[in-house]
């Protein structure tokens, strides 16, 4: 509707941006009125992310020929979006930008303004986070009182629209703008338009393609949008944002999320309960983590049941149950070392699969707080392991005196100070007890300094000191 310029207020010795309509429309009273609405609607819209409007100049006859607005240096969303790099941390950066864009157009419905060009070309981000809501010429607003308000600066329109006009951008407009159903235009339309932006944050273009304006309204008008991730192929888009953005896509009003205070809850609760991560299912009897591997993935159960156990010299020794709502793996990515336990699913287990680097994001492990972290898992798993050697110790204790204890009855002296026994009568007897292999209980008897075996003679000796 006209060009916008960057002037100096030298009243207030600030920058301003002014928009100045076009003089071809100027002529015209709709595009006129249009015009007026425009600087009204958003002056009266004071919110932090919608731009503020500083004031209206008329012409000579009295006429609107101007407005300032705040300037904003910075980019786009869209110009934002194609340059970003796809990563975790920058989809949730989009995510936080989207939450703020959301607030405005809540804010504005709270107003019972619709937006109806919602699109990532009118969101402008400003250099130091700031995001602002533009473009408010194609406000329509509900012919409903707030309750409290009074009458005037209540948001309205000098010209309403007709049945039949159709405002918005193809690609970006629900099919009800598409179809100028003027009168079925209402919250959802805008859930529809930030459907739209939160799809082009998943896959850099608009729900519905066309190589033409004409093709995208024909879209429009005709099909569902496009799946996310059939547009995606480098990625792998996280699926509950996906079935977010579709539900408020949704063709029929009635499908879509009420309002945008839904639509925001939705995208917030995703953002806080790590649906960014995959998923894996694992099938019963599958070894999920093996003890002694590098670690670099954590893992939080969703569905199913795990066991998590450790091998001590060649027996498994059962730790815990993991159910729904359990995490494991999690210490050894603290701690940076390897894994101390193996965990396998005892039937179908789907888990959430965290990675290292989400961890070390999320937690910011080079800061203090992560010098924390990975200090007590450091001093988890040196406990750990001390707990462990002391076991050892107490287990090899207790094979020595118990096979000191058989041959003290079983066994003859030679002498008076050597008892033997023959080996092969004893470990019949002894192997059900100790439950160890017959290697594992030989190794023992090696490193006890008092036991000795001679297996060509098929005898044990204990030396008893005088």
């Amino acid at each position: 509707m006209g060009v916008i310029e960057r002037v100096f207020d030298t009243r207030m010795e600030r920058t301003a941006a002014l928009k100045i309509i076009d003089p071809n429309l100027a002529a015209h009273d709709e595009m006129r009125a249009r015009f007026l609405d425009e600087a009204r609607i958003t002056g009266q819209l004071d919110h932090p992310n919608i731009v503020p409007v500083h004031d209206l100049i008329l012409d000579e006859a009295g006429q609107p020929s101007a407005f300032v607005m705040k300037l904003v240096d910075g980019k786009t969303l869209a110009q934002h979006i194609a340059k970003a790099p796809r990563t975790e941390r920058d989809l949730t950066r989009l995510l936080d930008i989207f939450l703020k864009i959301c607030d405005a157009v809540a804010f504005a419905h709270s107003r019972n303004v619709i937006h109806r060009d919602l699109k990532p070309d009118n969101i402008m981000l400003g250099e130091f986070g700031q995001v602002y809501v533009m473009d408010w010429g194609c406000a329509h607003v509900l012919e409903r009182n707030v309750r409290g308000e009074p009458p005037e600066g209540r948001p309205r329109r000098s010209l309403c629209d007709i049945r039949g006009t159709i405002i918005g951008t193809p690609g970006y407009m629900a099919p009800e703008q598409a179809w100028g159903k003027i009168d079925e235009i209402d919250e959802r339309t805008d859930v529809f338009g930030l459907g739209g932006i939160l799809f082009h944050i998943l896959t850099g273009t608009a729900p519905y393609a066309g190589d033409t304006t004409s093709d995208a309204m024909l879209n429009t008008r005709s099909f569902e949008p496009r799946q996310p991730q059939a547009l995606v192929r480098d990625v792998r888009l996280p699926p509950a944002l996906c079935r977010i953005a579709m539900r408020a896509l949704s063709p029929n009003p009635v499908d879509r999320y009420e309002s945008v205070e839904d639509l925001r809850a939705e995208v917030e609760a995703f953002l806080r309960g790590g649906s960014f991560f995959d998923s894996r299912t694992f099938a019963a009897g599958e070894l999920i983590v093996r003890e002694g591997d590098v670690a670099d993935e954590a893992y939080v159960v969703t569905a199913g049941h795990c066991e998590a156990f450790r091998e001590e010299r060649g027996r498994r020794v059962s730790l815990r149950m993991l159910g729904p709502g359990d995490v494991f793996g999690e210490g050894a990515l603290f701690a940076a070392g390897t894994r101390n336990a193996s965990v396998v699913a005892v039937d179908e287990v789907t888990a959430v699969i965290v990675s290292r680097e989400s961890i070390h994001d999320e937690l910011a492990l080079d800061s203090w707080m992560g010098s924390f972290v990975r200090a007590l898992a450091v001093r988890y798993r040196d406990l750990e392991a001390r707990r462990r050697v002391t076991s050892l110790a107490n287990d090899h204790l207790r094979i020595t005196s118990t096979i000191i204890d058989h041959l003290s009855r079983a066994g003859t002296w030679e002498g008076t100070t050597q008892l033997s026994a023959r080996w092969s009568r004893l470990w019949s007897t002894l192997g059900p007890e100790l439950r160890l292999s017959e290697d594992q209980v030989l190794h023992i008897i090696e490193r006890s300094g008092d036991l000795a075996i001679d297996r060509e003679r098929d005898t044990i000796t204990l030396a008893v000191a005088e």
